[in-house]
């Protein structure tokens, strides 16, 4: 369970337990020991951000995201492969232009920098993981579209749990 994890997936974990503890200590500190502070919930808002993003890589690397499919298991094995293969490098093409123009954005926000109301940090910090999130997905969805034709996979349901 513990080995064969992605650094994705730790980085996932670790930054959902740290909301989890932040936001704890948040209801805890206002609600019974009468203080908040203020930083918490943005840092906690930062790190959920943070957490979706490789948990996206994390579900192209499994090939678990979100795809009809139906309609892809009535074909041929080796036309579901193609028409798989097709819809992953549309996908591609749309990730490299999220990443160009995300890099362009995260560039202009070091250029003139936006400060995070309570933490003090320029939001390009936080922002960064949209250009770095596209292109760790996209890294996992070129290991999916190898492993597929490598290993004769076809379609997998994702409703079904491994």
């Amino acid at each position: 369970m513990i080995r064969g994890r992605s650094p994705e997936e730790w980085l996932g974990v670790l930054l959902m337990t740290l909301v989890l503890v932040l936001l704890s200590m948040q209801v805890i500190g206002r609600y019974v020991l009468g203080w908040s502070f203020a930083w918490i919930e943005e840092v906690s808002r930062f790190a959920f951000v943070w957490a979706v993003y490789f948990g996206f890589a994390v579900a192209a690397e499994k090939d678990r995201h979100i795809r009809v499919s139906v309609q892809i298991a009535f074909l041929p094995p080796r036309a579901q492969k193609i028409l798989l293969t097709v819809a992953d490098l549309i996908w591609l093409g749309f990730n490299a232009l999220v990443i160009w123009f995300g890099t362009i954005y995260i560039a202009d926000m070091f250029e003139f920098p936006m400060v995070s109301q309570t933490t003090g940090i320029n939001i390009a910090w936080v922002q960064m993981i949209v250009p770095l999130g596209f292109l760790l997905l996209s890294f996992r969805v070129i290991q999916v579209m190898i492993r597929r034709w490598k290993n004769d996979e076809g379609v997998i349901d994702t409703r079904m749990d491994e």
